[in-house]
């Protein structure tokens, strides 16, 4: 599996995480536990954030597969990886 399929996998585990916690929230406010419902609250807004980072990362990934195949369809990508090897 490779990095892209990882990243939307997790990014879907999240996002299912997040669904779970709105049900939790719902059943501790009819409960009157609302502590319980607060820290849920904030386990929403960690993961959102996450899910927020992980996007970013599977656009960079994407865009940079792109470039990749689209220097190997031009054939330049073995001369980039050439001009690399001898400036390192």
């Amino acid at each position: 599996m490779d990095i892209v399929e990882k990243l939307k996998l997790k990014i879907a585990m999240l996002e299912a995480c997040n669904e779970d916690l709105l049900v939790a929230i719902g059943l501790h406010n009819k409960r009157g536990d609302y502590q319980l419902s607060a820290e849920c609250m904030q386990k929403i807004k960690r993961t959102s954030h996450e899910i927020d980072r992980l996007k970013a990362h599977l656009q960079d990934q994407q865009n940079f597969q792109w470039v990749i195949n689209d220097l190997t369809n031009r054939g330049l990508l073995g001369e980039a990886m050439k001009k690399y090897a001898h400036q390192a």
